[in-house]
């Protein structure tokens, strides 16, 4: 009954809440980067959660990119939703990128290369280490640029909420 409540509240959330903070260039230096059905917003507890995220080459020739998760600078800004116990923190979460080939990676950046017109489904899996403050949210950035990319890029943002495991 409380998981579904945290459930509700997150999806809740991210129809009613503040918009500034799923504002995103998910198109930039020829690419588009998307969360697989707009699923940009997932509770971690004990268990990994995991993002599912396809990024697009729109271009006609073959394109490296290199992709990289980080902690957003500004706190993610979801106090205002319909419980008082979420905060606006950022805690530090445990991040890797993982493809699918590769479902084992450890990193926080790596490399993909699509061939013009493709796409590449890829993973950010994210865990709590312990001592995490309980119902807080922290917001990651996902960027993909492209070999010759000036700044920018192609990116999205994930929200996480980290609920009290006890309370199921």
């Amino acid at each position: 009954m409380r998981k579904t409540l945290i459930l509700l509240i997150c999806f809740i959330s991210f129809f009613a809440g503040n918009n500034k903070g799923f504002s995103q260039n998910n198109t930039g230096c020829n690419a588009e980067l998307t969360v697989e059905k707009n699923r940009n917003i997932k509770s971690a507890g004990e268990n990994s959660t995991f993002f599912t995220l396809i990024l697009k080459n729109t271009t006609s020739t073959n394109k490296t990119y290199n992709v990289s998760v980080d902690k957003t600078k500004q706190p993610c800004k979801k106090s205002d939703n319909l419980t008082s116990k979420g905060t606006a923190v950022n805690p530090d979460l445990d991040v890797s990128i993982q493809l699918p080939d590769n479902l084992t990676s450890k990193t926080s950046d790596t490399t993909i290369s699509i061939n013009g017109g493709d796409t590449q489904k890829f993973y950010v899996k994210v865990d709590v280490p312990a001592g995490t403050p309980y119902f807080t949210w922290s917001c990651l950035k996902v960027t993909a640029k492209s070999e010759n990319c000036g700044s920018g890029g192609a990116e999205t943002i994930l929200s996480v909420y980290i609920p009290d495991p006890s309370e199921k």
